[in-house]
């Protein structure tokens, strides 16, 4: 069995802490400033990736995407402050301090745990409809949701809702990925399939969203 592998991601700044429990730790720097651009330039500059090169981003950027996106979103379904009703899963292919595989995101704890390690660049290409983009991306990020528990407490409001989370959070990522001048799209995916990738751990979940993370690679 592969030991688990803990990344901590500090609330208060973007230090980071990668573990092996049961076995070593190491730190990487801090960053003093993730981008000198102002909101309007980045926004300016937002787009949607068209292909990526594969090449590796750090950790300290994907990090940074994770937590700006996650910071939460004032809403009247999401009390208290916080409350998120997606939950983050990550198939990781190429980030500078962190082994490639899938992983979930503890927004709470600010934890990445590994679920399975290995390359599934494949994997993440044929997930998203068999397009090139999440197989040639860094890092993929899968939205998934308990919907039946979700519908049970909100009715159908509950399945727009958790819809409109996903935009709203994915929008984030997108603009923390141009804010350090590297790229985003979001695309579609096979759903039950996505689901049987990360599962045991998303076991009853529906997937909801995917957003792909890297360096974009201009199109001529």
């Amino acid at each position: 069995m592969p030991k688990r592998r803990k990344v901590m991601v500090p609330r208060g700044g973007i230090q980071q802490k990668a573990e092996w429990s049961g076995s070593r730790g190491s730190y990487l720097t801090r960053i003093s400033n993730v981008s000198r651009d102002t909101i309007e330039e980045v926004i300016l500059r937002r787009g949607s990736s068209r292909q990526f090169e594969r090449q590796p981003i750090t950790l300290e950027q994907l990090s940074t995407m994770l937590r700006a996106a996650t910071q939460g979103i004032p809403a009247d379904f999401l009390t208290p402050h916080g409350t998120q009703l997606n939950d983050l899963y990550l198939i990781v292919n190429a980030v500078d301090g962190l082994r490639p595989g899938a992983y979930v995101y503890e927004r709470e704890a600010g934890d990445l745990h590994l679920l399975k390690e290995g390359q599934f660049r494949n994997e993440a290409r044929y997930l998203g409809l068999q397009q090139d983009l999440p197989g040639d991306a860094a890092a993929d990020v899968f939205f998934l949701a308990d919907l039946e528990a979700i519908l049970a407490r909100f009715g159908n409001r509950g399945y727009r809702a958790v819809q409109l989370e996903s935009g709203i959070i994915g929008g984030k990522l997108y603009l923390a990925a141009y804010a350090q001048h590297l790229g985003a799209t979001g695309l579609t995916f096979f759903d039950d399939d996505v689901v049987k990738f990360f599962s045991p751990h998303a076991a009853g979940k529906s997937a909801i969203f995917l957003v792909a993370l890297g360096k974009g690679r201009k199109v001529t």
